[in-house]
């Protein structure tokens, strides 16, 4: 099918109950709630204004680049898992919903016999859904990210031209609620082109984001990335700190978290700090730490006198009078070790 045949943009004005609907939508998708929660609710509010029997709303794996279901419900079995497939995705979603990019069509909005497509004619339709809504969920690059489709069983009462508007103006809160880098990707938009970026996700799956990351930081046994992984389990919503590579490559380093328990690791080359040694940064973490020179010391393997030189040498380097001073240096400018 040619991808050149696009389907009909039904657009016409809201009335107060619709408006309403759409501020509700809204709040749910500003709260802090669960993915899935907030999914559930936007999905029983658009159900007044689209009666439908059947629902779907799919997303895009941002590592594998699959189709997953987010939320689905009435679909046989079989059904749902045509239409997260491939099969679905180049003969409906492809030619027909992505050249509206992000806006609903209906069945009925087809240039075509909706019975000339097979999605249609030989999935749909024997499944006793006659008529329905097709919608890609797309985001600020133009990235399809997934898709909502609804059906009903009355050909005779398609989703009217107010439900369709509706839809699509909270077209863009769906695409970020199934995007879950979202927020991740527009915080990399704004970084330097010297700085890497790449997103942790929860189960410890890593997804690039700018730049080339380094090798370790792609491999889960790796000093870096457990050293990241427990960073990413503390509370702090930003966390700077330095790296040293077993090269002695000097990074500078900024744990974000974004939302749904991702977080964006951003690394940046430098120069060493301060004249700092990897010992002596050593020291000042156990220091910000809490640690007493003893404890250092017996952490360390290491004399408590060979501590307290270490300690001298690292309040030198920073300019500062005393043990607090270097703390509190030492967390303004992240020289702190993981």
């Amino acid at each position: 099918m040619s991808t050149s045949v696009v389907p009909r943009r039904v657009w016409t004005t809201l009335g107060e109950p619709a408006l309403r609907t759409v501020a509700r939508i809204a709040a749910v998708g500003a709260s802090g709630a669960r993915v899935e929660d907030r999914v559930q609710l936007i999905l029983d509010e658009l159900r007044t204004v689209v009666p439908y029997q059947a629902v779907m709303l799919a997303g895009t794996d941002p590592v594998s680049g699959r189709t997953r279901e987010v939320v689905q419900s009435g679909y046989p079995a079989r059904l749902s898992e045509y239409m997260i497939g491939d099969g679905f995705r180049t003969e409906m979603i492809e030619p027909f919903a992505h050249s509206l990019r992000g806006w609903p069509m209906r069945e009925c909005d087809l240039p075509m016999d909706p019975l000339s497509l097979r999605p249609i004619a030989e999935h749909l339709r024997p499944a006793g859904y006659p008529e329905g809504l097709l919608m890609t969920l797309t985001v600020d690059d133009d990235r399809d990210v997934g898709f909502l489709i609804m059906s009903v069983d009355d050909a005779r009462t398609p989703p009217s031209d107010e439900a369709i508007t509706s839809i699509g103006h909270v077209a863009a809160l769906l695409s970020n609620l199934v995007d879950p880098l979202g927020d991740a990707r527009r915080l990399a938009s704004v970084l330097g082109d010297e700085q890497t970026a790449v997103a942790i996700l929860p189960d410890g799956t890593t997804a690039p984001l700018r730049g080339a990351a380094p090798p370790d930081l792609l491999d889960r046994g790796s000093r870096l990335r457990q050293a990241a992984d427990r960073l990413a389990r503390g509370r702090s919503a930003d966390t700077p700190f330095t790296w040293l590579d077993d090269e002695g490559a000097w990074y500078s380093c900024r744990l974000l978290r974004c939302r749904d328990g991702i977080v964006v690791l951003t690394m940046t080359g430098c120069e060493q700090r301060h004249r700092l040694t990897r010992r002596e940064l050593e020291v000042l973490t156990h220091l910000a730490a809490g640690s007493t020179n003893d404890e250092i010391a017996a952490e360390l393997v290491v004399t408590t006198r060979t501590v307290r030189a270490h300690v001298e040498r690292v309040m030198e380097k920073l300019a500062v009078g005393s043990r607090s001073g270097a703390v509190a240096r030492a967390i303004r400018e992240g020289l702190l070790m993981p």
